[in-house]
């Protein structure tokens, strides 16, 4: 082979890209051996040395150096010193200098140094300038030379090189530790300069340093020189929020809502409509024209007035979420904000009022929200906005709301009502913001039900009628009262706690963070028999009241710092989720929070933010593997398993439920992602062991909503095998919901009506595909509460001494039997399990595993199992890709249709593992 090559590399040029075609496919082919690769390096090397080489084959020579160590191997440290070597060069080309610089960056061995970095970035390209700029860090070169040559090129004739030194050096700031105040000081001002610079980019770049720069001496100072450092960044960057580019604009209020210490009266004047006579007069170190080298107080004047009405929305955007790190400096400031912030839930753009609601929302975190009556007709308004997301951040700010006066808290209960009534599939959140407003408000909440005690009585025929909305929340609301009146007493009549007990299930499922259903009916079953309740006698009784784990009490009197809690709890993973929590251990917790997260963030995908909501899901799903616990791994594979499902379902939505012509879609992406959200969603049916009813009509649900997708196709439609699975599924949901622990959600009521008009009508589903899909609009993902308890079926799979270059031997036509070592978790004598072996994807074969035949335990079994293959093909050599399957018993699935296999279809328990067979030299 190293002969070979040789020969096609030598001064032929016109063999010579045939030679290189054929080092790529060797080098590409995860065959090929360490000692060919060798040859292949040691060639590719002496044709790089080479003075007579076509500078457009050194590019493809060290293009192939990088696939070299992307694929195979780490380059040998002489290989690196050739590839320097070669950059170094004068005669070397600006591409291959680049592709040389690529080759580098990705190698281990430290070659990287500075001495190169400085010769290389001198030279007069400008694309390998821009690189090395870029990829600085990827050099070892001291702080103060860095420094020193991004400042020199922030200089530089062209603005993207001036744009990427000052990143370089708003990057270097973040990392560096301050020896000279006097350098760090020069770098900010010389990052004020290009504030004024006649190039967008350059701006915003130059923002952004400025912003690092400053952050930087602040942390430097002491005291009172700090604040004035602090209050000095604030102005300069004040400064800029009037900018023609938008995109200098958004990068101006990020940057201000990084500052964490500002004076009150500068941020008064960013929201004042009149310049202060007190800052007139006061000057801070900046720039604030070409030759104006004092920056005035007063240019904080209207900054935050001009980024709320800002034309675009993406800068109004940003100036709210400025605030919210702003907002809580000051309890005046505050104020102020609060009042601009309900003129913005008017904004056209759903992204501005989301981002002013979770504005506002913070603030009411940190306790200092306070709205006037005179807005509060304002917010309430934004409870009948369209979009649920809005709706629902809407009642997070009012359960943290405090409300002065009865009036207040009427108009807040009446607009909570009638939230409910026009949107019913609001109901779960609208009776947890009523139970926390009235806990919240304990005086308050008895006065109103007192008034309304007699519209929540029944009829004179003696009916409940607790379907109308209105009475339902009175009844929710009333439940609250004994907790948030503590140590008083509660004089509403007890009888309304004995109607609440109608409304169980619906209030359970509102309040499933707190309490349980169990707990909760105890607890209304109590403060029915007295006329007078407190929270101190409940607390008294509840240790007579045997088999029930009676803890509404303690767990209610930290509902008022819940939502606080939380937030720091997400930051600290360590700390316990909830007080009434504390036997949970911490994992467990931690997947609690995740999985909460994730029904938070669904609402996003209606409002068409399908990237936002991509990036999180898989933020979340990177956040459980960090979780390692061996005792809970069934929660965590499960719920790992569910963000996957949501994360495939939200893509397939929002190409799907958006285009109403769907059928015009090229099928690829979206036909393999139906697949395997089939998968996922099998495994998270039949893998488990533990799951609850709930958990099973969470699954059910998504497997309706892959169904539905699914229909989409033209093909799926006319085969109606989609659709009797469908009806099969809706029958499981509706034996689950008949045992009196579940309800129907509006989705699955939804579907129900949809599938009863397609049985009822001649029109065919193929006819009016919409039919199913607009119920999808519907589906809300299930809350999950991990309770330690599930188990996940898992397999082990293992064979020795196998590999391409040790392969088995055997004799072609004749069969072959594989020897795994096999281990089981979780696996009871019930299941059916199988060995699965494939070859090529043309030919699957199983074999049935007998468990009386090995010895074990459920939870753990350890054995050896000869797998016998019949039909190896006739050739010299051949692999099989083996694993280990689940049958999945359900009248629902489809049928396998295998000979001698499975009837339904399968589950894997382990990944495929490929065994390699070598033909027998007779």
């Amino acid at each position: 082979m190293e002969h070979h090559l040789r020969r096609n590399l030598e001064i032929n040029e016109n063999i010579r890209p045939q030679a290189l075609l054929q080092a790529l496919s060797l080098i590409v082919n995860p065959s090929t051996s360490d000692s060919t690769l060798s040859s292949i390096l040691k060639t590719l090397t002496l044709s790089l040395k080479n003075p007579n080489t076509n500078p457009f084959l050194s590019h493809h020579i060290l293009r192939l150096f990088s696939l070299l160590f992307h694929h195979r191997l780490q380059l040998p440290h002489n290989l690196i010193s050739t590839v320097r070597e070669f950059s170094l060069l004068p005669s070397t080309s600006a591409r291959s200098l680049a592709d040389s610089l690529a080759c580098l960056s990705i190698s281990d061995i430290n070659v990287n140094d500075e001495s190169t970095f400085l010769s290389l970035v001198l030279r007069p390209c400008i694309s390998v300038r821009h690189w090395l700029l870029l990829n600085a860090s990827k050099f070892d070169i001291r702080p103060s030379v860095l420094l020193t040559v991004l400042l020199g090129f922030t200089k530089d004739p062209y603005p993207y090189i001036r744009g990427v030194a000052l990143d370089g050096l708003a990057e270097l700031c973040k990392c560096i530790v301050v020896e000279d105040e006097s350098l760090i000081h020069g770098c900010y001002f010389r990052a004020v300069e290009f504030l004024f610079d006649s190039e967008d980019s350059v701006r915003c770049s130059a923002v952004r340093a400025v912003s690092a720069c400053g952050q930087l001496i602040v942390a430097s100072k002491q005291e009172r020189s700090k604040r004035d450092w602090s209050d000095a960044l604030f102005l300069q960057l004040c400064s800029m929020v009037r900018d023609m580019s938008v995109k200098v604009r958004i990068e101006v209020f990020s940057a201000l809502g990084k500052i964490e210490i500002v004076s009150e009266y500068i941020l008064l004047q960013t929201l004042s409509k009149k310049a202060s006579s007190a800052t007139k007069e006061m000057n801070f170190p900046g720039q604030y024209a070409d030759k104006i080298f004092r920056i005035p107080a007063s240019s904080a004047s209207f900054a935050f007035l001009h980024g709320l009405e800002d034309e675009f929305s993406e800068v109004r955007e940003s100036a709210c979420r400025a605030l919210q790190t702003l907002a809580i400096l000051s309890a005046d400031f505050t104020n102020e904000v609060v009042n601009f912030l309900m003129d913005v839930l008017n904004d056209d753009s759903t992204a501005v009022r989301l981002q002013a609601l979770d504005t506002m929302h913070h603030v009411a975190m940190v306790g200092q929200l306070k709205v006037q009556q005179a807005h509060l007709h304002m917010f309430l308004g934004i409870l009948l906005d369209s979009h649920s997301l809005i709706r629902c951040t809407a009642r997070k700010v009012l359960k943290l709301t405090e409300l002065p006066s009865l009036a207040m808290f009427k108009m807040c209960v009446d607009g909570l009502i009638r939230d409910f009534e026009l949107y019913p599939q609001d109901e779960t959140e609208v009776f947890s913001a009523l139970f926390m407003v009235g806990q919240n408000h304990g005086k308050f909440l008895v006065s109103l039900i007192n008034e309304v005690s007699q519209m929540v009585e029944p009829s004179s025929g003696g009916k409940l009628g607790y379907d109308n909305a209105r009475k339902a929340s009175y009844l929710v609301l009333a439940t609250s009262a004994p907790v948030s009146m503590k140590q008083q007493t509660c004089s509403i009549p007890p009888r309304i706690f004995s109607y609440a007990v109608t409304l169980l299930g619906r209030i359970t499922r509102s309040l499933a963070e707190i309490v349980d259903q169990r707990t909760l009916l105890t607890y209304l079953s109590y403060c029915s028999r007295f006329t007078f309740v407190s929270a101190s006698e409940f607390f008294k009784v509840e240790k007579h009241l045997e088999g029930c784990d009676v803890q509404l009490i303690q767990r209610c009197e930290v509902i008022s710092n819940y939502h606080i809690r939380r937030k720091l709890q997400l930051k600290e993973a360590e700390s316990s989720l909830l007080d009434f929590q504390v036997e949970q251990n911490k994992e467990i917790n931690c997947v609690n929070i995740i999985l909460q997260a994730v029904i938070d963030i669904w609402p996003s995908l209606k409002l068409g933010l399908i990237d936002e909501v991509t990036r999180t899901l898989r933020n979340l799903k990177a956040e459980l593997a960090m979780i390692s616990d061996n005792n809970h791994s069934g929660e965590l594979v499960f719920a790992l398993l569910y963000i996957d499902a949501l994360e495939r379902l939200g893509h397939l939505c929002s190409h799907l439920m958006f285009s109403k012509e769907f059928y015009c879609h090229k099928w690829g992406k979206l036909d393999c992602s139906l697949g395997k959200l089939d998968r996922c969603l099998r495994d998270m049916r039949y893998k488990f062991i533990g799951l609850s009813k709930e958990d099973n009509v969470l699954i059910l649900e998504l497997i309706i909503a892959n169904g539905i997708l699914t229909l989409c196709k033209m093909e799926a439609c006319a085969d109606k095998t989609t659709l009797k699975k469908l009806h099969s599924v809706m029958s499981c949901i509706e034996h689950i919901c008949g045992e009196g622990s579940t309800v129907s959600s509006s989705f699955v009521v939804e579907v129900q009506k949809s599938l009863s008009e397609i049985d009822t009508t001649s029109c065919p589903i193929l006819d009016n595909p919409y039919l199913l899909l607009k119920s999808l609009e519907h589906f809300t993902p299930s809350k999950v509460v991990s309770s330690g308890s599930l188990k996940c079926m898992e397999a082990e799979l293992h064979f020795q001494g196998n590999d391409f270059q040790n392969p088995l031997p055997f004799i072609s036509g004749l069969p072959v039997g594989v020897s795994l070592d096999i281990t089981l978790h979780n696996i009871s004598s019930e299941n059916r399990l199988w060995i699965k072996m494939s070859l090529e994807e043309k030919l699957t074969q199983f074999v049935f595993l007998d468990f009386h035949e090995f010895e074990g335990h459920n939870e753990v079994r350890k054995f050896t199992f000869v797998a016998p293959f019949y039909q190896t093909p006739r050739a010299n050599c051949f692999s099989l890709k083996i694993c280990i399957v689940l049958e999945c018993m359900s009248d629902d699935d489809q049928l396998f249709r295998s000979c001698g296999g499975p009837n339904h279809e399968v589950a894997h328990l382990c990944e495929e593992k490929e065994v390699y067979f070598s033909v027998v030299v007779r």
